[in-house]
């Protein structure tokens, strides 16, 4: 029990110290925080935010609520919990917006086909015209030229027996280029 009194009334310090423009205690005021700060990074993925990107939100998030919290009203835990939760809300909603524009401009295969266009049935295609995110130009930079061939084959813009007549090979040999293919991206895209 005194544990519990001790931690609140360090707390209470710290705030105190924030309020008073006292900056270093807003790094053990996070620090108290850690484990809540740990649980919104598992909850919530932002893509192309790291570990760090979430530790510098947090830390000027609880810099932003020290300086705004009331010490009489409520829990500082829990005025820092919401703001920190709404916070990561609002990035995956902004993320989610701007994944769907790409899907707001696209049209299916079969609309493609009825109005004549061929996306699929491209003469050459080389990778750096294909919009590309950093994880997918890594993995291309790891690609051989069969993975890439491969690539394009899964992607219909090459035609298989085209890419097994030009590079005179089987179909075995470009199946397990696939399954490379695969792994790598895996690896690449999914850790």
């Amino acid at each position: 029990m005194k544990s519990i009194k001790k931690a609140s009334k360090n707390e209470t310090e710290l705030i105190m110290q924030i309020k008073n423009g006292e900056e270093e205690a807003l790094i053990d005021l996070c620090y108290l925080y850690k484990p809540l700060i740990n649980k919104v990074k598992s909850m919530y993925h932002v893509r192309y935010y790291d570990s760090q990107d979430w530790d510098q939100d947090a830390l000027i998030i609880c810099h932003d609520s020290a300086k705004k919290f009331d010490l009489k009203k409520g829990k500082f835990s829990s005025y820092y919990k919401t703001r920190l939760t709404n916070h990561a809300k609002s990035l995956v909603r902004y993320d989610n917006a701007y994944r769907r524009q790409a899907l707001k401009q696209s049209i299916s295969l079969e609309t493609a086909r009825k109005n004549n266009l061929s996306p699929m049935k491209k003469d050459s295609t080389s990778i750096p015209e294909v919009p590309l995110s950093e994880n997918i130009a890594i993995l291309t930079a790891h690609l051989s030229n069969l993975e890439i061939n491969a690539l394009l084959v899964e992607l219909g813009l090459k035609n298989q027996d085209e890419i097994l007549r030009r590079l005179n090979i089987s179909k075995l040999t470009l199946s397990r280029a696939h399954s490379r293919l695969a792994q790598k991206m895996r690896k690449t895209l999914l850790s």
